[in-house]
C-alpha cells in the first residue's frame, strides 16, 4: 500500500510541476519578460519522463502535458495529441541510438525537442487545420531551444530530488525496452 501511495505522489508532484512550468511559460513569462520568447518549460517533465522512464509511463505523461497544455494555450486537443506523441517518438528513438544517461543527455533531449517542437506542430497544423500555421517566427525558434537548455540544467536536479524523495528508483540508463 505504502508503494502505491509514493508512485501516485510521484505523478501527482510531476504533474504539478508540468502545470506550474506551462503556466510560468504561458502568463507569467509575458508579464515579466514581454513578448521575449518564453523557453518551453513543459517539454522538461515531459522529456524527463520520456528518457527516464517505461514507454507506457512516458505516453501517460505526454497525455497529461497536452491536457494541460490544450487548458492554456489555443491549440486544438488532436494536434497536442499529434506533437506531443511525434516529439515522444523522436526523443525516444534518439534515446536508444544517440543519447546516454545523465544530465548532458537531459539537456540535448530537451533543446532538441524544443526544435522539433515548431516543425511539428507546423507539419501537423496542416494535417489537422483548416486554414493552417504559415509563419514561422525564426527568432523564437533560435532562441527558445537555448532558453530550454538553459532550464533544464537545475530542474533536472529538482526531478532527480523529487523520484529520491518519492522513493522512485533513480533514473535508469537510457536502454529502451522498445526495440
Amino acid at each position: 500500500m505504502r508503494e502505491i501511495g509514493l508512485l501516485l505522489s510521484n505523478y501527482l508532484l510531476f504533474t504539478i510541476m508540468s502545470c506550474l512550468l506551462a503556466a510560468m511559460q504561458s502568463s507569467l513569462w509575458l508579464h515579466i519578460f514581454g513578448f521575449s520568447p518564453a523557453p518551453n518549460l513543459w517539454l522538461l517533465v515531459f522529456n524527463y519522463w520520456t528518457l527516464y522512464r517505461s514507454p507506457a509511463e512516458a505516453v501517460i505523461m505526454s497525455y497529461i502535458s497536452t491536457l494541460i497544455l490544450v487548458s492554456m494555450s489555443g491549440i486544438p486537443l488532436q494536434m497536442g495529441f499529434a506533437v506531443n506523441l511525434s516529439l515522444l517518438g523522436s526523443i525516444y528513438m534518439l534515446r536508444d541510438r544517440v543519447l546516454w544517461s545523465g544530465v548532458n543527455s537531459y539537456i540535448l533531449a530537451c533543446g532538441l525537442s524544443s526544435v522539433l517542437l515548431p516543425i511539428y506542430t507546423f507539419v501537423w497544423s496542416w494535417v489537422f487545420e483548416t486554414p493552417p500555421l504559415s509563419d514561422f517566427h525564426l527568432f523564437d525558434i533560435a532562441l527558445r531551444p537555448l532558453l530550454t537548455a538553459a532550464f533544464a540544467l537545475p530542474l533536472y536536479y529538482l526531478f532527480c530530488f523529487v523520484d529520491q524523495f518519492t522513493q522512485k528508483e533513480a533514473p535508469k540508463e537510457t536502454e529502451s525496452e522498445l526495440i
